[in-house]
């Protein structure tokens, strides 16, 4: 991790440099300039030798690297504790600071410090040359060599190149692959005449080669070509060897022909290919470069000629195949992968019955990747039969297969070895995170930018830099796409489980972070050297671990905790990091906002939970770039007047806020001292004013979140001229003026309404926004019988989503909404239909709707059967029970982006599914939806909210209902009642009580009841809160949408705005 190490040090100087308070600045900006140049060069460096792997390099890295995060420790420790030093003698010092330690440095001065940095990189600097310049005359030899190889070059022993044919590996099985099989056999043999170019692209052990085997061996596709070519590529890529390989099917390699040129080679092999129809398989293709020298090679004859290529980067497919689509590999669903995991196991035999659920279980969980059930089936068929082996296997699968097959290991390896090396830290990053975890995108590009290590791209910022990584990571199928956002972005992430692995695996051993979880721990002697520390939920703790001390921890950057807020976590794991970048522990719940953070002045990036308000030192912390608070009850909390005292804010996420006086006070246009000129997220504001001195202070806020608890509404004549997206929750109605007024920046593309009871004849405020793409309208924020809209309107509109109106007639064709994608209608019970022109919109892919109007559904069903008989078959429609509300969780905790936490839904075997059903009934395949009641003593407001909080983390959790005045608590969720009675007995300290259910006749109680509070699982009615009582992403508070289960859910199921799952801003 050298270059991370390397471009982490060049910004701390960069910071250093652009700090407006020049007292802390502790080195001379010559010698700091000095060193920024040596470590440019060394950047350079390792760039240009990314895939050497000769001892000479490697060593020089791990030099670098070691230099590096010593002269970081050394120059933030100086400065930390220099503004240690000086917030106390300026009266900030908390009362906790004479408990801190001084952070481990040199007696000696920061110029005596920072000249013996200077000196250690010359020193590098001097090596690096001598191997560069080893490094071109090794360049040279080889040159020489394969010069002389044109004449003498045969095939040795060892095998100059690579097989003629695809060698037996044993796992050229079908299972799973049959319709893939069919599909690309299909393409092969049918289609135009002209040269094609098609395709297999997938994660490393998904199966690309075989299938390409399968295919290739098909006695239907030998048949119907005259000649067919096999050739293997590796990431080195050497030229006369693939020719000599391809040409070794047609010709015989006599002595003369391997000494040819590769020009006269290249000519030969154009000419044995000429006139006749071909199949050539190139496998394993790793750059857009490699195709291109290839390209000119293969002849296009216009008689059904076909070349596969198989690889693992998507863009390479798509520049190789401009005019046809590629063929992407899905994972196996639960059931192929049984029948793999059942074949290879047992063969022909017989699965024993006592060991099919266990056998499943293992299955399962190798998330569909072929290679993971082919070495587990191998490795179990060596370690016998006994059901306790199988158990232990089964709870520990990735890490058991590193462990016991190196040739896993080594192609997964692969693709990491061949990412360029500014990409390498980001994808090692994803380790981070518990298996299964699916990781909001919003999230894990502030960490990444958080923690340093993106280069620089100017003019980008680095949040856009960081989301191009990411996309590079998606293109080479190494991070999954779990959903999608309503603007058609990736909203979350994740990643397969042995990736994962060797995520973990390789951050160890480079120092780059640690994991303590179930099956991983480490010690104060590994913490000691590690840069980043991850904590996940399943880890156990011991008293004896307060051995891992302060100053065991004292060059640890980042704290990233998984976990719940039951979780014993104490605060020494944090309190002792005291160069602390990022801190991320959203899942444990503070009693305040911790003292100790105040002194972690390093601080970028802070995700927390807790009661009470900010504090005015939080103005320390002079780096942070990312604030998120979640307050657990949805009080809004005031923000202290010395957040304007913090220029480097970018992002600040809480729960519900109240913005200090001072927002509102004007100031002479000479001073600039308190403006937020790099704040872009301001979620979710309590009662804002947009007059001029508010939005003077923000004036490059992209995305607010605003909460309205007024009666009194103003107009506004100044609007944010980069605001992109907004969301606003009103308590009162409002009226069509302010709303005009309000959401009238030129350049908003997405707007979330919730609450604001305007009148459908206003909806002419929306429609007449020249670039709203996304509009989401919940809990009657438009009213009335009938919506006309007028033409011209939403021109650009790809998005909508009418949550809960009491809408009747919807009078609407293809004119009124041109660019509409995704329709989602939600508990519209009054709607009598949807119109039929909707249908019509040459661009609609996806209508949503539950069953709340049996005729709007009808009218769906009618829109669906008029498109089919015009020939569209690519319109499709969901429909969705109106009470679903299951979450499908395991363990663990899901944050959304604006540090709201919610479990996990476990949506990486979504990429798994195969072709959806045009018309999909979206139902729970998890516990049946129940409803239990159940007897509590509800002694007071407190208990109520702490019964709240622990139903709505329980998994399959829909909607409860509270009777304070009859101690009753009812819940209606596909979950375990008899456990969740045992949790709230545990956690509440008090008797919990399952009532028999009414017999048929008593009757029930309706609505509330007396003095009865619904608490429904989506509503969110505080506009803020945490977990199912509230919350969204980065406008702040608001609904959020329980998620529907289904096993292998179509593409659109990934959209945040889908009702059935997290609604976002």
């Amino acid at each position: 991790m050298a270059h991370a190490a390397v471009v982490s040090l060049m910004h701390t100087l960069e910071q250093i440099l652009q700090h407006p308070n020049l007292h802390l600045n502790l080195f001379k900006q010559q010698e700091i300039d000095c060193l920024f140049k040596k470590l440019k060069s060394l950047r350079d460096f390792l760039e240009k030798y990314s895939q050497n792997s000769s001892e000479h390099v490697l060593s020089v890295e791990i030099k670098i690297r070691d230099a590096a995060y010593c002269a970081e420790d050394a120059i933030e420790s100086h400065i930390c504790n220099t503004v240690l030093s000086q917030s106390g003698s300026h009266g900030q010092e908390s009362s906790l600071q004479h408990l801190l330690p001084v952070l481990p440095i040199s007696g000696s001065d920061p110029l005596t410090d920072f000249q013996k940095i200077i000196k250690e990189f010359d020193s590098i600097m001097e090596e690096v040359v001598k191997i560069a310049d080893l490094q071109n005359k090794i360049t040279e030899i080889n040159t020489l060599v394969e010069d002389s190889m044109k004449i003498t070059e045969g095939i040795g022993p060892s095998g100059h190149f690579l097989p003629s044919r695809p060698e037996s590996s044993g796992q050229s099985t079908t299972v799973g692959f049959e319709e893939d099989l069919k599909q690309v056999r299909d393409r092969l043999c049918n289609g135009s005449s002209g040269l094609q170019i098609i395709p297999i692209v997938g994660m490393g052990g998904v199966g690309k080669t075989t299938l390409a085997r399968n295919v290739y061996d098909d006695s239907y596709v030998a048949y119907h070509f005259h000649i067919h070519a096999w050739v293997t590529l590796s990431p080195q890529y050497h030229k006369k060897k693939i020719l000599l390989s391809l040409l070794n099917h047609f010709v015989v390699l006599t002595g003369e022909i391997r000494k040819e040129s590769d020009e006269k080679l290249a000519g030969r092999l154009y000419k044995s290919l000429k006139g006749r129809k071909y199949l050539i398989v190139i496998d394993d293709i790793w750059s857009t470069t490699v195709w291109d020298s290839m390209k000119l090679l293969f002849p296009n004859d216009n008689i059904g000629s076909r070349i596969i290529m198989t690889t693992r980067m998507t863009d390479v497919a798509g520049h190789a195949s401009l005019s046809t689509i590629h063929h992407q590999m899905r994972f196996l669903n639960e059931e192929q992968s049984w029948n793999l995991f059942r074949e290879r196991v047992f063969g022909q035999e017989n699965c024993p019955p006592e060991l099919e659920d266990i056998g499943r279980k293992i299955a399962k969980n190798c998330q569909g990747l072929p290679l993971s059930i082919v070495v587990i089936a191998g490795l179990l068929s060596n370690v016998g039969k006994a059901r306790d082996e199988w158990e232990r296997v089964a709870e520990n699968l990735s890490t058991f297969i590193a462990e016991k097959d190196s040739q896993c290991s080594e192609v997964l390896n692969l693709s990491f070895k061949h990412l360029p090396t500014h990409l390498k830290a980001c994808f090692l990053y994803m380790g981070v995170f518990p298996e299964n975890y699916e990781i909001p995108v919003s999230r894990l590009v502030k960490l990444w930018v958080a923690e340093g290590f993106l280069k620089p791209k100017k003019p980008k910022h680095f949040d856009e830099v960081a989301e191009e990584y990411l996309m590079e990571l998606i293109s080479r199928n190494l991070i999954l796409v779990c959903r999608k956002g309503s603007n058609g972005k990736i909203k979350s992430c994740g990643i397969h489980d042995l990736l994962r692995e060797l995520c973990v695996r390789i951050a160890h051993k480079e120092k780059f972070f640690c994991v303590k979880s179930k099956y991983l721990h480490f010690g104060p002697e590994e913490a000691t050297f590690m840069r980043r520390l991850s904590i996940h939920d399943d880890a156990s703790y011991s008293p004896s671990e307060e051995d891992v001390t302060v100053q065991s921890m004292s060059r640890v950057r980042s704290f990233i905790y998984s976990g719940w807020d039951e979780t014993q976590l104490h605060s020494f794991y944090y309190f002792g990091c005291l160069l602390l970048r990022v801190l991320d522990m959203i899942g444990l719940e503070l009693t305040k906002f911790p003292d100790e953070i105040l002194q972690l002045v390093n601080l970028r990036y802070i995700a927390i939970t807790c009661l009470g308000k900010i504090p005015p030192a939080i103005t320390l912390l002079r780096n942070l770039q990312t604030l998120i608070v979640e307050e657990p009850w949805g009080i809004a909390m005031e923000l202290p007047d010395e957040i304007f005292n913090m220029p480097q804010l970018r992002h600040i996420i809480i729960s519900r806020a109240f913005l200090p006086p001072v927002f509102s006070i004007p100031f002479p246009d000479s001073d600039k001292h308190f403006i937020l000129e790099n704040l872009e997220t301001l979620s979710m504001v309590q009662d804002l004013g947009m007059t001029k001195h508010v939005l003077e202070k923000m004036p490059n806020v992209k995305k607010l979140g605003i909460h309205y608890n007024t009666n009194i509404w103003h107009v506004y004549d100044v609007h944010l001229q980069k605001l992109k997206t907004l969301k606003i929750v009103f308590d009162s109605p409002t009226n069509s003026t302010f709303l005009r007024s309000i959401t009238s920046a030129p350049r908003l593309k997405k707007i979330t309404l919730e609450r604001g009871r305007i009148g459908w004849e206003d909806m002419t405020i929306f429609g007449s926004l020249p670039n709203l793409e996304v509009l989401k309208l919940h809990e009657f924020a438009f009213i009335g019988p009938a919506w006309v809209p007028i033409d011209g309107e939403f021109p650009k509109i790809k998005f909508l989503l009418i949550w809960e109106t009491d809408l009747e007639h919807w009078r609407a064709d293809k004119a009124h909404f041109p660019s509409l994608e995704h329709l989602i209608l939600w508990k519209c019970s009054k709607l009598v239909a949807i119109p039929l022109g909707i249908g019509e919109i040459a661009t609609l892919e996806i209508i949503e709707i539950d069953y709340s109007s049996p005729s709007a559904v009808m009218s769906a069903e009618d829109i669906l059967n008029d498109q089919q008989s015009q020939g569209n078959e690519g319109l499709r429609v969901l429909f969705h029970p109106t009470k679903a509300k299951i979450n499908p969780l395991k363990f663990g905790l899901w944050q959304d982006d604006s540090g709201v936490i919610h479990l996990p839904k476990r949506k990486l075997d979504m990429s798994k599914q195969g072709a959806s059903p045009t018309i999909q009934n979206v139902e729970s395949s998890q516990l049946p939806v129940t409803t239990a009641v159940m007897k509590v003593h509800l002694h007071c407001d407190g208990c109520i909210q702490k019964i709240r909080k622990i139903v709505a983390k329980t998994a399959g959790y829909g909607e409860m209902k509270i009777d304070k005045q009859k101690d009753l608590v009812s819940v209606t969720g596909a979950m375990d009642m008899k456990a969740l009675a045992e949790t709230l007995k545990k956690h509440l300290k008090k008797e919990v009580e399952i009532l028999p259910p009414k017999k048929e006749g008593e009757g029930s109680d309706k609505g509330k009841g007396d003095g009865g509070e619904e608490v429904g699982g989506n509503k969110g009615k505080d506009g803020g809160g945490k977990g199912k009582d509230g919350g969204g992403e980065e406008g702040g508070g608001g609904e959020n949408h329980s998620h529907v289960y289904t096993p292998y859910p179509a593409l659109q199921m990934f959209s945040d705005d889908n009702p059935n799952a997290c609604s976002v801003m």
